[in-house]
């Protein structure tokens, strides 16, 4: 059903929403002029630097305190498996890569890894949550509509549900923004405009998500490994 469901959207994405996206570009432009672009170039900015201040600060820092090891080896080894999920923009073509890092560099058990690593995959998507919920706030505030904190709280629980139903294909995530916003209420016609800037725009943001949902599966691999001492750490440190 996975496959089916994954080879669906995969069509859908690939085959129509170029098309879906221009048009709504378009006519959204027509409309209300070139005034949007600014905004959407900030979400961008906004969405990347995010996303790569929390790789190189949450995951490290979680690692030290968790488990007491050096996060510099961490940060190094996984390094690769970044810029593979950067390139590719899928948790899916990103697993072996991972996994084999997970057991051969960081010395965490197969046996371990093999469990975390695919459940990582599908529903540990930290990226992916933060992206939407700058994605909504951006909509929001460009459609002139006031940011609530319940509002806030609202997106983040939709978003984090969202995330872990999330397909582990490139620009699925994007795509589930839609839900988010429909869960707090912004459903007007200028709301959509935004939301199709945001469709368009979502390239190099997903750039930057990506290697968040990576190597988050592989700091909680680490740190599983090192609670259940079945860490190799003359290997994570070597």
């Amino acid at each position: 059903v996975n496959e089916i469901i994954n080879t669906c959207l995969t069509f859908l994405i690939n085959n129509f929403a170029p098309v879906a996206i221009f048009c709504m570009i378009t006519r959204g432009l027509a409309v209300y002029g070139i005034e949007y672009i600014r905004p959407t170039i900030v979400w961008m900015t906004t969405t990347m630097l995010g996303c790569i201040g929390l790789l190189f600060v949450v995951y490290p820092v979680a690692i030290l305190v968790t488990t007491g090891l050096n996060p510099i080896p961490f940060v190094k080894k996984t390094a690769k498996i970044a810029l593979f999920g950067a390139a590719t923009q899928s948790s899916a073509a990103t697993l072996p890569l991972n996994l084999r890092t997970c057991v051969e560099d960081l010395g965490c058990p197969e046996e371990i890894s093999s469990f975390i690593m695919p459940t990582g995959m599908t529903i540990h998507m930290n990226g992916t949550t933060a992206m939407q919920i700058i994605a909504v706030t951006f909509i929001a505030t460009a459609a002139g509509i006031d940011v609530t904190p319940a509002m806030l709280v609202a997106a983040a629980l939709i978003a984090i549900s969202c995330a872990m139903g999330t397909p582990p294909i490139p620009a699925a995530g994007t795509t589930l923004v839609y839900v988010v916003m429909m869960g707090v209420g912004l459903d007007t016609p200028l709301c959509m405009i935004c939301y199709s800037l945001v469709l368009a725009m979502n390239y190099l943001p997903g750039m930057a998500v990506m290697p968040m949902n990576v190597v988050g599966d592989a700091a909680v691999n680490v740190i599983v490994s090192s609670k259940e001492n079945a860490l190799d750490k003359e290997k994570y440190l070597n």
